[in-house]
């Protein structure tokens, strides 16, 4: 059976392919990642390159893209020997996504938006599952708001932990993340770096210091403010160390930003809080303070005080465009209908649908940078899709 687009496949893979190979050397990273040494039958890197695409985000089952790559002429393969193939290419499609991630983030060099002169990197994880409820992955990225693009992309394992250590940061960069970020490792790794941090916190996520090196006092803190008024205070992140070693001695000074959330938000954030309690199938009651804690936004920035807290507040909302760029990798590319058993196969599977997502930001980003009235380049790659199972 011949898929429906694949004459569109067909019209549109020269620019694909110039699109990546402006990236990378593919015959020469196939050769040497292993992925392309006998040629029997995959007689060149395109060729790998536009199985796994067919398999991964052309939604093809492993049947199913043998049966397409004899027909269309690409090779004379067995399901098996699909399934081989893609085992071995998971670490070169890797390469490739890391080359088209390397040319984003090169790219990615605005200093505008909501701090001026500095670049604002959202960082996140989303969980993939694949069939029966195994293997799961889980997705790390760096995504740029302004620009609209991810910067950086990892997959781990479902026990890879959500970290900005996952992440290159360099100086001029601010790190966004929610609370699980709100590691002092990791943001004394950033301040090293010459980077920013604005992370979410809660009043026992950080130990945080006072002027006198006491924890704040968090009742009147919380009872001064009245509904979207925000108070603001110098901190300390006490960082010490594993068995509290060095506790008092080891710390670096942020600040501490405090919203009080309008009621319905406070009444959302407490069902929440009680929802993961909950889950946790704990027996001990919530500590009040936990309680009146889930009205109100607090952060805890390394930004010099000449950045409002305003501007702080601001640009922890455009959080949600990360969460919005995984949503488009599921519901559009079908990140969230992985078929694959085995470790190798789905890293492959995964791979592929990442650097055609990242061909899309590639392809979306130059088109916003044309004039209405130039030409503009297409890339509308458009992919078999098919229910069968892999």
């Amino acid at each position: 059976m011949q898929p429906a687009s694949s004459a569109s496949l067909e019209a549109q893979w020269p620019d694909l392919v110039a699109a990546v190979s402006a990236a990378i050397d593919l015959e020469a990273t196939a050769r040497t990642s292993g992925a392309l040494v006998r040629r029997r039958e995959i007689r060149s890197a395109e060729a790998l390159l536009r199985l796994a695409l067919a398999y991964g985000p052309g939604g093809l089952s492993l049947r199913t893209a043998a049966a397409w790559a004899g027909v269309s002429g690409l090779a004379d393969l067995s399901d098996t020997a699909v399934m081989n193939r893609l085992r071995k290419a998971a670490g070169w499609l890797g390469e490739i996504a890391g080359a088209l991630l390397r040319r984003a983030a090169a790219a990615s060099t605005a200093l505008d938006g909501p701090l001026p002169g500095r670049r604002l990197r959202i960082a996140d994880g989303s969980m993939v599952t694949g069939p029966g409820g195994k293997p799961k992955w889980r997705l790390h990225a760096a995504y740029d708001p302004v620009a609209g693009r991810f910067t950086d992309l990892g997959l781990t394992d479902e026990r890879g932990a959500e970290s900005f250590g996952r992440t290159t940061w360099q100086a001029g960069d601010v790190a966004l993340g929610d609370r699980c970020y709100a590691r002092p490792p990791a943001l004394r790794q950033l301040l090293a770096a010459g980077a920013d941090f604005i992370v979410r916190t809660g009043w026992t996520r950080l130990r945080l210091l006072d002027a006198d090196r006491a924890p704040p006092a968090w009742e009147r803190i919380f009872g001064d403010l009245a509904v979207g008024e925000v108070a603001e205070r110098a901190v300390s992140v006490d960082h010490s160390g594993k068995g509290g070693k060095s506790r008092g001695d080891a710390v670096f000074p942020a600040r501490l930003i405090v919203l009080r959330l309008a009621p319905e938000a406070a009444a959302r954030a407490a069902k929440a809080q009680h929802r993961r309690q909950n889950r946790c199938r704990s027996h001990r009651p919530l500590q009040p303070l936990t309680v009146q804690a889930t009205g109100y936004l607090m952060l805890v920035t390394s930004l010099p005080a000449a950045v409002p807290a305003s501007e702080v507040l601001e640009a922890y909302r455009l959080r949600w465009q990360v969460e919005l760029a995984f949503k488009r990798l599921k519901s559009l590319l079908g990140l969230d209908r992985l078929p694959a058993k085995s470790a190798a196969l789905a890293r492959s599977w995964l791979l592929a649908h990442l650097i055609l997502a990242l061909l899309i930001e590639d392809t979306a980003r130059t088109l916003l940078d044309l004039p209405p009235w130039a030409d503009a380049p297409t890339l509308h790659l458009t992919l078999a899709r098919h229910a069968d199972p892999a």
